[in-house]
């Protein structure tokens, strides 16, 4: 229980929950311009430029692609100011307001206008007016901070066949959207934080009326005839930090998390006042929601539950997927023309190769192949 785990992108509740301080404070405004706050915040397009606000950057609604300008931050050192410099090379490919489309980014961005207003570090943040009041005495918002701590989880992932384990990903530049590392007993304090109106003894740390907004929906998500069909799901959508849906009767606010290596997912039934976190040192395809499902049924569909292997439906649908995977890649190698060549030779095709918000890519040639490095900066 006092294992530490990279929760990942249930650090974006975090980053929203010191939002709201500022909320509850007077200093912000879910719809307060971003560019009021920051004057170098710039997107593609000059409209939504103009009219992002804190809440679109909180609630997926960019347009911006899903993962979008993920490989920019990922494994190098750009700093998040240096990727706010390159947002406006990346183009859309939803109706800002009008489609949901998952970002890492926009958050990174709330991290930012937290920090303007706020005057503190994000991770100075955390710690003083989250994990403290709380007493998330194992929690930090970097895996630096895991360095000198034996009592961590290893990340591990399957390479060849076989299990192995993979080293931590450094994300202090888009720590807002994924940096949190945390025990399940300190997950469990801040789920009880969003189940008890954002208190916890006597201490107001967010007021209820932020707490109930973070958990409202503000873009809907169309649900799959899958997800229908699997879950019951009646209703989907994002919230501020959270996404939002159903258990049955029950409403449920949720988010996971995923790294190399570890996947975790927390669920709140706030009527209920039940949360259930649950984390893995294993991936892509683990057992969390099987594990949450499980719980669920015991609790609230005891007869569910002996009728139901949540592990086994879950298995086929992974294994659909990636059956679907396998049979496009083999589409897509059947539809390339064999016995052709390049039609220059291959030294022609070496150089430096520049895009405006990724970078630098390097194509060079290596024992008669082409190799291709690439590197943000």
């Amino acid at each position: 229980e006092n294992t530490l785990f990279a929760v990942a992108s249930n650090s974006k509740a975090f980053t929203v929950s010191l939002l709201g301080i500022l909320v509850d404070a007077g200093k912000l405004r879910w719809d307060d311009k971003v560019v009021d706050h920051l004057p170098n915040f710039q997107m593609f397009d000059p409209y939504v430029t103009r009219e992002m606000t804190v809440r679109d950057l909180v609630t997926h609604r960019s347009g911006l692609p899903t993962f979008g300008g993920d490989h920019i931050w990922i494994g190098n050192s750009l700093s998040s100011d240096e990727i706010l410099a390159r947002l406006r090379h990346l183009e859309p490919n939803g109706l800002f307001r009008s489609s949901y489309h998952y970002q890492n980014l926009m958050f990174m961005v709330a991290g930012m206008v937290y920090e303007k207003i706020s005057g503190e570090k994000w991770g100075e943040a955390v710690e003083k007016h989250l994990f403290k009041p709380l007493g998330m005495n194992r929690s930090n918002t970097s895996i630096r901070a895991l360095a000198n701590d034996k009592n961590v989880a290893s990340p591990h992932e399957p390479r060849n066949g076989k299990t192995v384990p993979v080293a931590y990903d450094l994300l202090d530049n888009v720590a807002p959207a994924a940096a949190v590392n945390a025990s399940v007993a300190d997950m469990s304090k801040w789920m009880q934080l969003h189940l008890n109106n954002g208190k916890v003894g006597d201490l107001q740390i967010i007021s209820a009326k932020v707490v109930r907004e973070m958990q409202a929906i503000y873009n809907p998500i169309p649900i799959s005839e899958a997800a229908e069909n699997l879950y019951g799901r009646k209703f989907s959508g994002a919230g501020m930090g959270w996404f939002i849906s159903n258990y049955g009767g029950y409403k449920t606010v949720s988010h996971g998390g995923g790294m190399s290596g570890m996947i975790s997912l927390q669920t709140l039934i706030p009527e209920a006042d039940f949360g259930v976190m649950v984390v893995t040192n294993y991936a892509p395809d683990s057992p969390t929601r099987a594990i949450t499902n499980l719980i669920l049924d015991a609790f609230f569909q005891p007869e569910t539950a002996e009728k139901r292997n949540w592990s086994a439906e879950l298995l086929e649908q992974v294994n659909k997927q990636h059956q679907k995977s396998e049979l496009a890649e083999n589409e897509l190698a059947a539809q390339r023309i064999k016995n052709t060549k390049p039609s220059l030779p291959l030294d022609e095709y070496t150089g430096t190769y520049f895009d405006a918000f990724s970078g630098n890519a390097e194509v060079r040639l290596e024992k008669g192949n082409l190799v291709f490095d690439y590197n943000p900066r």
